[in-house]
């Protein structure tokens, strides 16, 4: 993988890890990646890449993300986003299948038969796109923008390298227009690569990988907190501090969600919890996309 010769070192001096006595966890969820068979299909359809499913003790293995390759005729796919993102060759793009299971002890509606098939027998256009994923053309080639349906925002996706070592790494900064590039008070979020994590165990089989763990970086603060690790196998994210909480109820608050939360503590909670949830899964999904692990989108 080839990066550019950008360093990110300076945003933040720490990287905030777990406790030898780590306190109750405010979010965790862990989540497998499947990938479907290869088939061949006409490209008149969706191409179906991998399949993100969140794991429980006490649930079965839930498909929440899908991430497709469009078609050759996409022009409605993202028309319910605000920016109305043009969709090309190598772009791709997110749908969410069922809801995600909140660590909040929330209702949860189960998937019914009757909604399987409801949501099956509709064209596949036609599912609930939540993200779109468009890369960057000419001398921008590395960079990429990701826009999100219900939060009406988007960010920039880049590569470049961390730390004294130039270890890789895949930076997303929120498009504010309200604010300067060099402002801190810009949310950023970024994943580095950490060596190798051995054993996969969220794989259907084992295999040695590269690590990558996502940090939500605080530039006033100086200050990075670690909130995810993923491989080719899946991704945890784990929340433990109230101070990240904190931080990341204030990157919520810089997007516009399409409906607003609920009142109450738990409803906000699960809120936060399911914002979290796709954009760190979608965020990956990029990072995945630029490591081969996608394969090649054509």
């Amino acid at each position: 993988m080839s990066t550019l010769s950008v360093n990110y070192e300076s945003d933040a001096a720490s990287d905030e890890r777990p406790s030898s006595q780590p306190a109750c966890p405010k979010i965790h969820a862990n989540f497998q990646i499947a990938r479907p068979p290869p088939k061949s299909s006409l490209k008149l359809s969706p191409k179906l890449l991998l399949q993100i499913q969140q794991l429980s003790q006490n649930h079965r293995p839930v498909p929440v993300l899908e991430i497709w390759q469009p078609p050759l005729r996409k022009s409605k796919l993202t028309r319910e986003f605000p920016q109305r993102p043009k969709l090309r060759a190598g772009d791709i793009y997110a749908t969410l299948d069922e809801p995600y299971i909140s660590s909040a002890p929330v209702r949860r509606k189960e998937f019914t038969k009757s909604d399987s098939q409801e949501s099956t027998s509709s064209n596949l256009q036609n599912k609930d796109i939540v993200a779109a994923i468009c890369q960057s053309t000419g001398d921008k080639a590395k960079t990429s923008t990701i826009y999100f349906r219900d939060a009406q925002c988007s960010w920039q996706a880049s590569v470049g390298t961390a730390g004294p070592e130039n270890t890789p790494c895949y930076r997303f900064t929120i498009n504010d227009e309200n604010r300067d590039k060099s402002d801190p008070g810009r949310m950023i979020m970024q994943w580095e690569k950490r060596g190798f994590a051995g054993k996969d165990e969220n794989a259907s089989q084992p295999f040695n990988s590269d690590q990558f763990v996502l940090v939500l970086i605080d530039r006033k603060a100086r200050r990075k907190s670690r909130i995810a690790t993923m491989t080719p196998g899946g991704l945890e994210i784990m929340v433990r501090k109230t101070s990240i909480m904190e931080h990341l109820q204030v990157c919520l608050d810089l997007t516009i969600p399409m409906s607003t939360p609920k009142s109450g503590d738990w409803d906000a909670h699960e809120n936060l919890e399911m914002w979290l949830y796709t954009h760190v899964l979608t965020l990956g999904l990029w990072v995945a996309q630029q490591e081969g692990w996608l394969g090649e989108v054509k």
